[in-house]
């Protein structure tokens, strides 16, 4: 999708504008520090809005969710207290309105990387990410109570009959309906096998790669926790596997690598090969996530970017239920 020319009432508006600025004026005060001159570097995308402020702090950046991820403020803040050292501290964060000023991190891992596909790197990042989301186990209340989605097995089956209520989103699925509604008993299936897995629910990031991830004082920091959901934790597979094995070309025993190296701290508790078991249909059904991810726009944006948000979701469907067809019909499971 090309996001170029969208315009934002935000920025466009003057009174709106206005009120961002005095925010993060606001904030910086807070900490004795202003805002320089420079304008802000303004990037808007349907889900949200960022910009970088030149501050005398150094540079900050501003960012808004888009409703039905406001969600991200509270989050963000709650993080820190959760997970210090592992996420990025903000220096503000307006609930209501879903606002988050965060410092300057830097440039990402993935701008650090000498080449995208060093998988050392990835297995690294995957490790110190799991370590993390093993600690939010017993935050899921919490989590819950700050508004993040509930996307535990239990609730995927009313998402994605909500997807499929859509009329305009059903016309673009066209003959996977039909593929849906026939294999809706194995999707229920693996549905269930999860919730049964006996790993607990957690946060999973949801976008889950380098390009979301900072190194402050020796350690991995996660950011952008927009898309973020509670559910079975492996869901935060999705991302990582497809990108190393359909945009890096990574070979088997290479995914095999980066699974492993992200159910290690799930291992202390449960035996290796049942959460090897785990991770087929949890990266099948996480393309619901990655869905309802997709779903969200700004009010005043949708019907520019309604098409292609259905072009996206349609794809997403059409590949889990095409995946778990396949893995009916074969008897057994892949990584992917």
């Amino acid at each position: 999708m090309d996001f170029t020319d969208l315009r934002l009432s935000l920025w466009d508006d003057p009174d709106q504008r206005e009120a961002v600025h005095s925010w993060v004026e606001a904030r910086l005060a807070e900490r004795g520090g202003r805002l320089l001159a420079d304008p802000p570097r303004v990037r808007v995308r349907p889900w949200s809005t960022t910009a970088r402020f030149a501050s005398t702090e150094g540079p900050v950046w501003f960012k808004a969710d888009t409703p039905g991820a406001e969600f991200e403020a509270a989050l963000n803040g709650a993080l820190h207290a959760w997970l210090p050292g592992r996420v990025l501290t903000p220096l503000g964060v307006d609930v209501k309105r879903g606002w988050s000023l965060l410092p300057d991190a830097g440039s990402t891992v993935r701008e650090q990387m000498a080449s995208i596909d060093d998988f050392a790197v990835w297995e690294a990042v995957l490790g110190a990410y799991s370590e993390a989301q093993h600690t939010l186990v017993g935050r899921v209340g919490d989590l819950l109570a700050l508004d993040v989605p509930d996307l535990r097995p239990a609730a995927l089956g009313s998402l994605l009959d909500g997807f499929l209520a859509d009329p305009e989103l059903a016309e673009a699925l066209g003959d996977t309906v039909d593929l849906l509604i026939s294999h809706r008993s194995a999707f229920d299936a693996e549905c269930k096998a999860l919730d049964d897995s006996g790993v607990p629910a957690s946060l999973d990031h949801s976008d889950l790669h380098v390009g979301n991830v900072f190194v402050l004082d020796g350690r991995y920091r996660f950011a952008d926790w927009g898309d973020a959901v509670v559910s079975h934790p492996f869901f935060s597979l999705l991302a990582p596997l497809r990108i190393a094995v359909r945009e890096l070309g990574a070979d088997a025993r290479t995914e095999q690598r980066l699974r492993d190296a992200y159910l290690e701290p799930w291992t202390a508790e449960h035996p290796a090969s049942a959460l090897r078991a785990a991770v087929p249909p949890a990266v099948r059904l996480a393309a619901l996530s990655r869905s309802l991810s997709w779903s969200r726009a700004f009010p005043e944006l949708r019907s520019a970017v309604a098409a292609g948000q259905r072009k996206e979701i349609a794809a997403l469907l059409r590949r889990l239920i095409t995946d778990i067809a396949a893995a009916e019909a074969e008897g057994g499971d892949a990584v992917q």
